[in-house]
């Protein structure tokens, strides 16, 4: 299957993504790190959280399955942005990463754990309106107990080496 516009496979994020992230990113901007570690793949977000969480300029929220429990913290740190990574099923290869605009996120899908980011992000929305992008790991299994996938972990990585580069482009 295609990647969709903009989106990278593997070690290394698009020169694209990267830049789409960069105009959005600014201090003071939150990260909502999603997923669960005990289904495979689906644990990419949060996982990435763990990595972001002592060193980036932003503020990093690993929330697990509940974002909503988290929703009224982000809301009154007053993000210019907020980044939700997750792992999504957008029917590319596992491991692919794209970007999806806040306001093209709907439905009940395609999370692989639970609520959708849409609900979240709607929510959002209705508290503090502001900038919202879902950044989402293709998961290659979901399965109870299953190993995070080489492809997935390659992406984790990629993800991670992206933001650490951003993080040293953000104004203090």
């Amino acid at each position: 299957m295609p990647k969709p516009p903009g989106s990278s496979c593997g070690t290394q994020v698009s020169p694209e993504l990267i830049e789409r992230l960069a105009g959005m990113l600014k201090r003071g901007s939150a990260i909502v790190c999603v997923g669960n570690d005990l289904l495979g793949d689906d644990a990419a977000g949060v996982l990435i959280g763990r990595e972001l969480a002592a060193v980036a300029p932003w503020n990093v929220y690993n929330v697990q399955t509940a974002p909503e429990n988290f929703l009224f913290r982000i809301a009154d740190s007053k993000p210019p942005a907020v980044l939700m990574i997750d792992a999504v099923d957008f029917g590319a290869e596992p491991g692919t990463v794209t970007l999806i605009e806040g306001e093209r996120v709907t439905g009940q899908g395609p999370s692989t754990h639970g609520p959708a980011p849409a609900a979240f992000l709607e929510l959002l929305a209705q508290v503090h309106p502001c900038t919202t992008v879902v950044l989402g790991v293709q998961p290659g299994q979901t399965a109870v107990d299953a190993p995070l996938s080489a492809a997935v972990a390659a992406a984790v990585d990629g993800v991670v080496a992206a933001l650490l580069a951003l993080a040293d482009r953000v104004a203090p």
